[in-house]
């Protein structure tokens, strides 16, 4: 359970809500007394979601289509964090890159998190209240790993946006900060269901994790990810913006 951070009767939306990090910060501002807009392109993750959290309103749209997500955000009353959590990962070595891989990488990674953002921030601008964004990026923004090239580009320019939106929106009392896991084990870096090279790939990438964090730790806890999370997001951090947030075991210090 995290820490309680205020945000009964606050209004929430989380995208990449259907599992794994997203889902986890869900449950835990559905726990807190939020009301919770749920954003996944997984209609059967919003199911078990919705029937584990009755009261979740969930909006399945696919982020890569921008048109389809604006129309869906759009549709949203004014809420008083986004946390911009959807994201995805497919690694490929640099010369087995292809436009395709570049493309699904930068539409959701980072062009949905513009739309988004630009949508949900005006709308907070409209209303008068301020808020809150927190962007999902990682330490894979600030530290190259092989096999994982255009992933890192997408992290990094997420940083650099996070930077950009806390200038221009802070005169609104809009705060936005990221949050920058190191490896976390969810659905989307487990090995079980990999084949043979993409297992050995991502087991190279752990190793060099591994021997370069100081608490000797491979696995993030999702729970301090969440915490992290929710932190920035509230009410607590009034003076916290434009900052990128490393949870990392200290990896990013050596």
């Amino acid at each position: 359970m995290a820490q309680q951070n205020g945000f009964a009767d606050k209004k929430c939306l989380v995208t990449g809500a259907g599992r794994g990090i997203g889902r986890a910060i869900v449950a835990e501002l559905y726990c807190q007394g939020a009301t919770v807009y749920a954003l996944s392109k997984n209609p059967e993750h919003l199911k078990t979601l919705k029937e584990e959290f009755p009261k979740v309103i969930p909006i399945c749209v696919d982020l890569s289509n921008w048109e389809e997500a604006s129309k869906a955000v759009e549709s949203i009353e004014p809420v008083d964090c986004l946390i911009n959590n959807a994201g995805i990962a497919q690694r490929a070595a640099f010369l087995e890159t292809s436009p395709q891989n570049v493309d699904a990488h930068f539409d959701v990674n980072y062009k949905a998190t513009v739309i988004i953002s630009q949508i949900v921030a005006r709308k907070m601008i409209k209303r008068g209240k301020g808020g809150s964004i927190v962007n999902m990026s990682s330490i894979a923004s600030q530290r190259a790993l092989p096999n994982c090239g255009i992933y890192c580009c997408t992290k990094a320019a997420l940083d650099m946006l996070t930077k950009v939106m806390a200038l221009e929106l802070g005169p609104h009392q809009i705060r936005v900060n990221s949050v920058n896991p190191g490896s976390v084990l969810t659905d989307m870096n487990s090995v079980t269901t990999c084949d043979a090279s993409t297992k050995e790939k991502i087991e190279k990438v752990e190793k060099i994790l591994i021997s370069r964090t100081p608490t000797q730790t491979l696995w993030m806890p999702i729970r301090d990810v969440v915490n992290t999370t929710l932190f920035l997001a509230s009410n607590q951090t009034s003076q916290i913006t434009g900052q990128c947030i490393a949870i990392d075991g200290g990896y990013l210090a050596n």
